[in-house]
């Protein structure tokens, strides 16, 4: 086993939990991970939010009027398909047909910062993972409370982690402004002690050498 980077790298991931090409890149740099951990190379990987609307009402919007209003219809189903067939590579099912709203995220993305705080990158990966899986494949509602503690709890939380995560909302919040305040506009992005490693979604392979050159430059 290559033994020669031995410091773990710290990967922190900018992404909203209903950004599909979030969904890609995690699937993708899952694969990356198993990869490098055979060379040697450590990685732990934390998430940081951004919400790509903002603006939603807290209970969100039906998605059809939303996705309209936003894109187009057209344009939207158009961008659905890409995604489709870019996480079918990949091991991302997307199921559009069974959405019905497009959620606000902050208390999603309050529940991933409780999961870090309470059982570190194992626990906040299993949730981020879940909270995909609960929006792309099940198409359900992640912006709804009781949704959100049932993904809490079958990710291996204490009872009770959605009242709880609402201590962490105002940490959110801050994290999500100063990450914008460096210029940051598009997730996936992927920085490496503080400085932006690259921002969009890429190949297992594209993943394995930028963090192997990151791991290199940090030796």
């Amino acid at each position: 086993m290559n033994t020669q980077h031995s410091r773990a790298l710290h990967l922190q991931v900018v992404a909203d939990v209903i950004c599909p090409w979030c969904f890609v890149g995690k699937r993708s740099l899952d694969q990356a991970l198993d990869v490098l951990a055979g060379q040697g190379i450590e990685v732990d990987v934390e998430w940081l939010p951004y919400q790509l609307n903002p603006t939603l009402p807290e209970q969100g919007m039906e998605r059809k009027a939303f996705r309209t209003q936003r894109f187009g219809w057209e344009n939207s189903l158009a961008m659905d398909a890409r995604a489709v067939e870019a996480g079918s590579k990949v091991g991302a099912e997307f199921r559009y047909d069974r959405q019905s709203r497009t959620p606000n995220t902050v208390a999603a993305h309050s529940l991933v910062r409780l999961a870090r705080v309470e059982g570190g990158a194992v626990l906040q990966d299993g949730v981020v993972d879940a909270l995909f899986v609960a929006y792309f494949t099940d198409g359900a509602d992640i912006g709804d409370h009781a949704v959100l503690e049932r993904i809490a709890v079958e990710a291996g939380m204490r009872p009770g982690a959605v009242s709880r995560a609402l201590e962490h909302r105002s940490d959110v919040l801050r994290f999500e402004d100063s990450v914008r305040a460096t210029g940051l506009n598009s997730v996936p992005s992927y920085i490496v002690d503080g400085q932006l490693l690259f921002s969009g979604s890429t190949s297992v392979d594209g993943y394995v050498r930028a963090l192997s050159d990151a791991a290199k430059r940090a030796a």
